[in-house]
């Protein structure tokens, strides 16, 4: 080490030797080249006539200006001559100096010095201990479901362009197997899904009667409450006017599903089953969650224990319409909160925007609803948006993209950068109910699929037509069919429970 260090500082040394003697030869060839021939031309150019005419050739011409004589040709060619030559041997002795310095530095290329002590290649990790091959999988960590699962394609299941799935196994209560990792693993006997009890129109209808549903119904055990839930909705409108369209659609896919419980708001339940939130209709699209948090922290500050998070998100999704035009209604109040949520039961009960008519139909007839109900309600698509994803693929079929108004095609290509891109189902007003919406509907300029089908059907057009023209006589119709979708197997009396947070049993 000692002989390397001693070979470094010889080699800064010649290097700065080495530069110094460069610096030397330059400053002098600019001394010689630029500023004495300056200096002597300067003094020759005015020299007496007397001094000249001793030392000029007898060849010479003299030019007599102004009692100021000029050298002749000849004389200034043979200084240039001498000068060129000195400065042609300066630079022969800069190239000789440098060769001598360079002879006196070690090659690069010559062979580094052997020490005497051998000295060990330094290890850049002291005292290394030996690592055991990893197991990709050993004991893996548990991950609970996420809430917004996002499939490869981004396209949910169910719709077109999804990406097939593998049939799943049905488990307790026909919900699907899906372990949760959070709990021992145990092996669970796996039994047929048993197929869902449906209610039948006349048995809605007597549920409804004796439900117990009213208007002013927390009057007098937390009279505050409507209005705190107003004003929750109307800060959201005014900082975000999006947030108005979520709500009666987290109402819709609520009560649709086993009635309005509040199902849908929960994040898990006692038997750690996948939820309704969970599902490929909801994860993607649904949300509203966080605002409906806040409003409950308020309530339960205000009257614990009273409100159900079922009454909450009814007038929420009233007032949601409200904030965006539509004339206030009364909503009756007393439901209570469910306490199952499960993901299997979301299935068939949620339209599609690839269903027929006819499938639309039959589905609202089975929650105790009829053509006009169902007209009524499509108008919420008055504001809000739709995902790429649920009717882009009506561009991508000869047969189907005939039937798609020309400019609204382009939007569709111009705007659908991604499956979840999205478009609002009426531009010119998005955040405002109005009949709008019908209109385009009757010149067949729907976004969806299911909707351009209603202006189509002869059971349905007349109402599409009717709404355009009259949006007094729809708004009156939508506060009725409001409260008859939101009186779907309601809980009532001591059933379910009202729960502290609507994430959440209690």
């Amino acid at each position: 080490m000692g002989n390397t260090s001693h070979q470094l500082e010889n080699i800064n040394v010649n290097a700065f030797r080495k530069m110094a003697a460069k610096a030397r030869i330059f400053a002098g060839l600019f001394l010689i080249c630029i500023i004495l021939p300056s200096l002597a031309l300067a003094f020759v150019d005015h020299f007496p006539e007397d001094r000249l005419e001793n030392e000029s050739d007898k060849n010479d011409v003299r030019i007599h200006v102004n009692n100021v004589a000029h050298v002749s040709k000849k004389k200034i060619k043979k200084e240039l001559k001498k000068r060129a030559k000195l400065v042609h041997d300066l630079w022969e002795d800069m190239f000789e100096h440098d060769h001598l310095i360079e002879e006196n530095q070690p090659k690069e290329d010559a062979a580094p010095v052997t020490p005497t002590t051998p000295v060990p290649p330094v290890d850049p990790t002291p005292n290394p201990v030996p690592v055991p091959p990893v197991d990709p999988t050993p004991n893996p960590v548990p991950v609970n479901p996420t809430p917004n699962p996002v499939p490869d394609n981004n396209v949910p299941a169910g719709y077109p362009g999804a990406t097939p799935q593998a049939p799943v196994a049905k488990g307790y209560g026909g919900a699907p197997t899906t372990p949760n990792p959070s709990d021992p693993q145990t092996n669970v006997p796996v039994e047929p899904a048993p197929e869902q009890d449906h209610p039948t129109p006349e048995d809605i209808k007597k549920h409804r009667k004796y439900a117990g549903l009213q208007v002013g119904f927390y009057d007098d055990t937390c009279p505050n409450a409507e209005k705190i839930i107003k004003d929750g909705m109307v800060r959201a409108f005014a900082n975000d006017s999006s947030m108005a369209a979520p709500i009666p659609r987290l109402l819709f896919h609520d009560c649709f599903v086993n009635g309005c419980d509040a199902s849908l708001l929960l994040d898990q339940t006692p038997s750690g089953e996948r939820t309704e939130k969970l599902a490929n209709s909801n994860g993607l699209t649904v949300r509203g969650f966080y605002l409906i948090d806040q409003i409950k922290a308020e309530l339960e500050a205000e009257c614990p224990g009273i409100v159900s998070c079922a009454d909450l998100l009814v007038y929420l999704a009233r007032d949601a319409f409200v904030v965006s035009g539509v004339p206030h209604f009364d909503v009756p109040g007393g439901r209570r909160d469910g306490m199952e949520s499960l993901e299997a039961n979301v299935a068939d009960n949620i339209p599609l925007p690839t269903n027929t008519v006819d499938q639309m139909i039959d589905l609202f007839k089975k929650k105790g609803m009829n053509e006009e109900d169902l007209v009524v309600l499509i108008g919420a698509h008055s504001i809000g948006v739709a995902h790429c994803f649920s009717f882009r693929y009506r561009l991508d079929n000869p047969q189907k993209a005939t039937l798609v108004d020309p400019r609204l095609a382009g939007v569709m290509r111009f705007t659908c950068t991604s499956p979840m891109s999205t478009v609002a189902f009426d531009t010119t007003t998005q955040y405002k109910m109005d009949s709008i919406y019908y209109k385009q509907l009757a010149g067949k300029r729907g976004l969806l699929e299911s909707d351009d089908l209603l202006g189509e059907d002869p059971r349905t057009k007349d109402y599409i037509q009717k709404f355009g023209d009259d949006e007094k006589g729809w708004f009156s119709k939508l506060g009725k069919a409001m409260n008859k979708l939101a009186s779907i197997q309601v809980l009532a009396g001591d059933q379910g429970q009202i729960r502290k947070q609507c994430r959440a049993v209690n």
